[in-house]
């Protein structure tokens, strides 16, 4: 949403509510029994929260046709470690990358902050146990004190740590961790020690502050709160300097002032605002929310919809909250009631998740892909891979009569020589280089990142003057396009295509290359580039690569520059592979993009006889 590049940070304002209300409650059972029935607690947890769990991520199994191949690629292990509440680790043994753009995310993603919770909820009363057996022998009211201190201990730890140690490298552990995330939840679980001392006032809206000016600083501390947590939504990225500048300590603080005050005075002006009813009905379903809005989200996409901005966002809301009811109605509170007489709730629960974990992995074996996965996402290999010269099929002696194609280009020309099925009658011969066109220079900007060009993108007309001299093929295939679009740097400053300096750059630079490859006397055969949607920004809207002005400006470019080249066409795949004039993914019932950018194995075979119509 426009203006709330931190709205990440909920999550932490939901951790420290959690511990909050959870060691409100556990010092309130040991204060009017002297005990904690840990058994009942853990049941109490179970029963809230496994069942609509279990359901959301088997559909999300059951569905995954509905996700990109690349979001879905680990979904077996992310569902097995989202029944057994260890999401978070999950993610950090997988390396994610919690503030990627543009790659597409697991849509259980979200389920990390789940796995925290349940960690704290098994860990947290067994120490509140021990504090009690070791400081409430004799004086019960210690048990506040200690509990008090320990979490207040343990929350300046668990920042320190997470300002200490982030980096480049670390974020993401840091943001996973439960080691690290804890802050949030110690804060409030301090808090809670300290203010709250009989919750059943608490929950019945008595007057825990009965002096006036003390309920005028409770108001005015939760109204800060309020501010504090608003502009850290406005400006929090989720960068490193925010983390090692102390963000989410500052958030839970801000966080803990707004809980803690409105829980002791609930006549103040935000408690009143937090009382609306349609907030408390939102409350009410806020469980099922949380664990259904990533997935529809990720699902109900730009491309689907043909919306984006407020028009998708409202869609996606709408379909959240009607499933997130529908649990609540169904499920969620049918459970809370049921009581089992026979079996045991805690085995039940055990046996449930293990049954789950199952079903799971036998739908989804190791070693089989969740859906289609053609290709590994070659867009990120490019910011990193090696020069690929590999000669896909060139025979040592050609049979008379053999045409030799020398193929020059992008991943996507990559791509179409690694799915090449036979072609008899033609000898190919791979030069192309994954991230590279022929736009030199740099950085760019790509799904939203700013990088860094390769070295070896800049110095393709040396490496093509070199093949061409040596291969001396009778014809030649460019594909190139795709790095031609996008913001780059050049002479000082941001531009792209359809700028008319940077359009003169690309011209001669397209001139230079139909040039060298034509020096030998082959002719050239020169593709269009085709719309793409290789990722859509969070309000479902295209990056500026992807806008389809820019491939028509391409593509004009192209066709002006070839005008006048008798050896040159022209072959259209913009064309081929969007026939309505649009970006297409299925054409015929074939998916032709595995990402959004590159051609899938059984797209590859389709065009090879158009595509050899051409060349011949």
């Amino acid at each position: 949403m426009p203006g709330v590049s931190g709205g990440f940070l909920g999550v932490d304002v939901f951790f420290v509510l959690s511990g909050f209300l959870i060691t409100s409650l556990l010092l309130d059972e040991h204060a009017g029994s002297g005990r904690i029935g840990l058994r009942d607690f853990w049941i109490r947890r179970a029963r809230r929260l496994l069942p609509a769990l279990l359901v959301m991520v088997l559909a999300v199994v059951a569905a995954r046709g509905l996700f990109a191949a690349e979001s879905v690629a680990t979904l077996r292990d992310d569902a097995v470690a989202s029944f057994f509440w260890m999401a978070n680790w999950m993610f950090v043994a997988q390396q994610t990358d919690y503030f990627a753009h543009g790659a597409p995310p697991s849509p259980l993603q979200h389920t990390w902050s789940l796995g925290v919770e349940e960690q704290y909820y098994v860990l947290w009363p067994l120490l509140l146990i021990v504090l009690a057996a070791v400081f409430c022998r004799r004086d019960r009211h210690r048990l506040r004190w200690a509990v008090f201190a320990v979490a207040s201990l343990g929350a300046v730890a668990s920042a320190a740590a997470a300002i200490v140690f982030t980096n480049a490298d670390t974020l993401n552990r840091i943001y996973f961790g439960t080691d690290t995330r804890a802050q949030a939840l110690l804060i409030g679980a301090a808090a809670a020690a300290l203010l709250v001392h009989d919750w059943t006032t608490v929950t019945l809206g008595g007057p825990v502050i009965r002096t006036r000016w003390l309920r005028g600083v409770a108001r005015g501390l939760s109204v800060a709160g309020v501010a504090v947590l608003g502009y850290c939504a406005h400006t929090a990225t989720g960068s490193v300097d925010d983390f090692r500048g102390g963000l989410l300590v500052v958030v839970a603080v801000a966080a803990v002032l707004v809980i803690g005050a409105v829980a002791l005075d609930q006549e103040g002006p935000v408690a009143r605002v937090l009382a609306w009813r349609p907030l408390v009905f939102l409350g009410a379903i806020s469980y099922g929310v949380y664990l259904w809005h990533w997935p529809i989200f990720l699902a109900v996409n730009g491309e689907r919809t043909g919306w984006s901005g407020w028009s998708l966002f409202a869609v996606r809301c709408a379909a959240t909250l009607a499933v997130a009811v529908l649990s609540w109605w169904l499920l969620e509170q049918p459970i809370r009631r049921w009581r089992p007489v026979i079996v045991p709730m805690l085995p039940l629960a055990g046996a449930t998740a293990a049954t789950a974990a199952v079903v799971t992995m036998t739908v989804l074996p190791v070693g089989v892909p969740t859906q289609p996965v053609e290709q590994s996402n070659i867009d990120s290999a490019a910011l990193i891979a090696p020069e690929v010269p590999v000669e896909v099929r060139r025979p040592t002696a050609r049979e008379p009569g053999t045409r030799s194609v020398a193929v020059f280009g992008d991943s996507v020309a990559w791509t179409l020589m690694r799915y090449l099925p036979p072609t008899p009658g033609f000898s190919f011969s791979n030069y192309t280089t994954i991230g590279c066109g022929i736009a030199r220079g740099g950085p760019y900007r790509y799904v939203g990142q700013t990088l860094n060009q390769k070295p070896e993108c800049d110095t393709w007309p040396s490496r093509w003057s070199q093949r061409i001299s040596h291969d001396r093929p009778d014809v030649v295939l460019l594909v190139i396009g795709r790095w031609e679009v996008v913001d780059r740097m050049n002479e000082g400053r941001w531009t792209h295509i359809g700028e008319p300096a940077y359009d003169a750059y690309l011209r001669g630079e397209l001139t230079r290359a139909l040039d060298i490859l034509s020096s030998t006397g082959a002719r050239i055969v020169v593709t269009t580039e085709p719309y793409n949607r290789r990722a859509e920004k969070p309000d479902g809207s295209l990056y500026p690569e992807d806008d389809p002005d820019r491939t028509d400006d391409w593509n004009a470019l192209v066709r002006s520059v070839v005008k006048y080249r008798q050896n040159v066409t022209v072959l259209d795949l913009n064309r081929k592979l969007g026939p309505n004039g649009g970006y297409t993914n299925r054409i015929n019932g074939i998916k032709v993009r595995a990402d959004g950018v590159h051609p899938t194995p059984e797209a590859v075979e389709w065009l090879t006889p158009w595509l050899v119509d051409a060349l011949r």
